[in-house]
């Protein structure tokens, strides 16, 4: 089936479609627009909607679903946007909790490698405002969740990040969100996957196992690079260019606050919203009729 998910965040909405399996997700089209999730920004956000939402219908989608972050619950905007979520068919607008927004990144990491995971396997996924961290048996609903509120624009507006940030505003970026993530104590596990929206980026800059070494080797290699510079570099969209720097300094946290190296990986939105819900329905039965 085709589905279809359109994510709502602080600076940015993204919109994701593909056709998707039980086991598997082939992306048809990804990308994001630079927009500031206030009520300023409610004409632009509800154009995107029902542009994104006509697009994916033409394209076949079966079902498409609307997301917003957490930080955005109760909001004016998204009262307002839900208005527009119904008068098109896609409402309500959604607010997943961060459990469930840890949880469905780690199936939609894990559901697509099939065997190829240990058992259990870690995976982070790096927000805007949070870093999640699951451990589990690949493709189950993970056992232990974990959160920590340093994200790649938390720590940016924290280390007062400019654009591009200083050496000495990076360093303190990492050494605070290396102590949050030490203060989560997951269960030790083989291998440790990062779900970050410039994951081929960070790899390319960092490599494929990445350190306190390699991080910093990647924070190093776009120092001096404002915004506009990564976008150009790398093809990525504004609104995501401007997020490298705190999105390798979450892996740089990640990796010193554990003692581990990490592994920037892939998780397809639409996909993982699925899976989440299918396998909550195995677990607990249908609802009623």
């Amino acid at each position: 089936m085709i589905l279809g998910a359109i994510e709502i965040s602080l600076r940015s909405t993204r919109f994701s479609l593909s056709e998707v399996s039980s086991f598997s997700a082939e992306r048809v089209v990804e990308r994001s627009h630079g927009v500031t999730a206030n009520v300023d920004g409610l004409d632009r956000i509800t154009a995107l909607l029902m542009s994104e939402v006509e697009f994916a219908r033409d394209q076949g989608a079966e079902r498409i679903e609307v997301t917003a972050v957490p930080a955005l619950r109760g909001s004016r905007l998204v009262r307002l946007l839900d208005r527009v979520a119904d008068a098109i068919g896609v409402g309500p607008i959604r607010i997943p909790t961060r459990r469930d927004w840890t949880a469905a990144t780690f199936l939609g990491v894990t559901i697509p490698a099939g065997d190829s995971l240990p058992d259990p396997v870690a995976v982070a996924v790096i927000g805007e405002t949070a870093i999640g961290f699951a451990v589990g048996r690949p493709g189950d609903i993970p056992e232990w969740i974990g959160s920590r509120p340093v994200g790649a624009s938390t720590m940016t507006r924290k280390a007062r990040f400019q654009d591009p940030p200083r050496p000495g505003q990076i360093e303190a970026a990492v050494i605070g969100a290396s102590r949050g993530i030490a203060s989560m104590f997951p269960p030790e596990t083989e291998r440790v996957l990062v779900v970050s929206p410039l994951a081929a980026v960070v790899e390319r800059l960092c490599g494929p196992r990445i350190g306190p070494e390699e991080a910093r080797k990647g924070l190093d290699a776009i120092l001096g690079q404002t915004s506009d510079d990564i976008s150009a570099w790398f093809g990525a969209e504004a609104p995501l260019a401007r997020h490298l720097p705190g999105i390798i300094v979450g892996h740089a946290a990640l990796a010193e606050g554990l003692g581990v190296r990490v592994e920037p990986a892939l998780s397809d939105l639409a996909a993982s919203r699925f899976w989440l819900g299918e396998r909550e329905e195995l677990f607990t039965g249908p609802g009623p009729s």
